[in-house]
Order: structure tokens, then C-alpha cells, then sequence
């Protein structure tokens, strides 16, 4: 049954584009902001709701830089902390509240179709969030407007 329901949601989650911008971890590395930025809007399809490139990675931790035109679904990680650093755009976070609709989408990963009685704040370049384990949130982005964010994902 769980294999049904995992598969059922994997099928159903939004399109997006994945970059792998990850090099090694014992050197200093150096990804030039506009480089990454380029790629990001290069690779995004119009049919995508976001494009990421995953620029590091290790067990305790992963650092991703997102672009985003459209909303984003509720999320919910169970082990998982977001840190998230607005690099250009604006959007709107949703966080508390209820996932409405949640359903599994991968070991300790929650999705929604939108929250109930959430808070919402406006997310705009240079701002700093942080979303704790198991908190509901959610990104909306006005039709026409862009978000680019750096989440810095940090495990329990």
C-alpha cells in the first residue's frame, strides 16, 4: 500500500528542473553568482515550476539556489531545516497553519495543495528565513514576478 501511495505521489509532483552543481568538498570552490543565475533561467522550461541546482551536499546538510515563477507547493520535512537567503525577486511565505490535502511524497516529506491558517510574510532580496522541522510552509509567487533563493537545508 505505502508503495502505491509513494508512487501516486511521485507521479503527481509538479515538474521542475535539477541541476547538479556540486564539486568536491575538500578544495575551495567558486560558482559565479551570475553564471548560476544564467543556468537556472536557461534550463527552467516554461512548463517548470521551479529550477534548482544543487550546489552542496553532505550527510547533515545540502545547499541549493532555486529559481521560482510560480507557486510552490505546501511542504512539511520532518528532518529537515530550511534556511532560506532571497537572492533577487519577490515572493510571499506561507508557514504554520495546516497542509491541506498532505500527502507522503518521500520518507519524511509531506506535500500539500496549499495551508490553512498560516502566517504569511513578503520575501524580498537580501531577506533570511528559517523553517524548523515539521512547519508547514508554502511559497507564492504573483503571476509575472520571480523569486531566486538560497535554501540551506540543515538535518535534525
Amino acid at each position: 500500500m505505502y508503495a502505491i501511495l509513494l508512487a501516486a505521489a511521485v507521479a503527481a509532483a509538479p515538474p521542475f528542473t535539477n541541476l547538479d552543481k556540486t564539486g568536491p568538498e575538500t578544495a575551495v570552490r567558486h560558482l559565479p553568482g551570475a553564471e548560476l543565475g544564467d543556468s537556472l533561467k536557461k534550463a527552467k522550461k516554461p512548463t517548470d515550476f521551479y529550477a534548482q541546482a544543487l550546489i552542496s551536499k553532505g550527510a547533515q546538510y545540502q545547499v541549493i539556489n532555486t529559481l521560482r515563477d510560480k507557486d510552490g507547493q505546501a511542504e512539511i520535512h520532518a528532518d529537515w531545516s530550511d534556511h532560506i537567503f532571497v537572492q533577487d525577486g519577490e515572493a510571499r511565505l506561507v508557514t504554520g497553519g495546516t497542509a491541506v490535502e498532505a500527502a507522503t511524497t518521500a520518507p519524511g516529506e509531506q506535500r500539500g495543495k496549499s495551508i490553512k491558517g498560516g502566517t504569511t510574510m513578503t520575501m524580498k532580496a537580501g531577506d533570511y528565513f528559517y523553517v524548523p522541522p515539521n512547519t508547514p510552509h508554502q511559497m507564492l509567487v504573483a503571476p509575472g514576478q520571480h523569486i531566486r533563493f538560497i535554501a540551506f537545508k540543515t538535518h535534525k
